[in-house]
């Protein structure tokens, strides 16, 4: 998309008509004529939000135990975590990384759902 106004009235709509899901906004604003270089920058920055949260895993020994991809700097967190207090802490550890939008937080708790964060 060319402008925030034009992804911003994109994501309004998504989330009107999503209801109770989760909405993630991995919309890329990419100036007309700067496309290229726009998601090369975009590509870096998901990288090195890769890198940080897999160091910030590695600690808390999830690095390997956590799926998660990165798109848009939008975190998706998946998977199964043995309780809620560690898949709330894996949230807060993801949202807590430079450049991050967005987390969605698809890590199952039994009877648990989906949740979002943004900053």
């Amino acid at each position: 998309m060319p402008t925030d106004n034009d992804k911003m009235q994109a994501e309004s709509i998504a989330r009107s008509i999503a209801g109770t899901q989760v909405v993630a906004n991995e919309i890329a604003i990419r100036p007309l004529g700067e496309e290229g270089s726009a998601k090369k920058v975009q590509s870096d920055l998901d990288q090195a939000i890769d890198k940080n949260l897999e160091a910030r895993l590695v600690p808390m020994n999830l690095n390997h135990e956590v799926p998660y991809d990165v798109k848009n700097g939008v975190v998706r967190l998946k998977g199964d975590v043995p309780s809620q207090s560690k898949r709330t802490s894996i949230e807060k550890v993801a949202s807590d990384v430079p450049n991050v939008r967005q987390v969605v937080n698809k890590l199952e708790v039994k009877d648990r759902e989906a949740t979002s964060t943004e900053r």
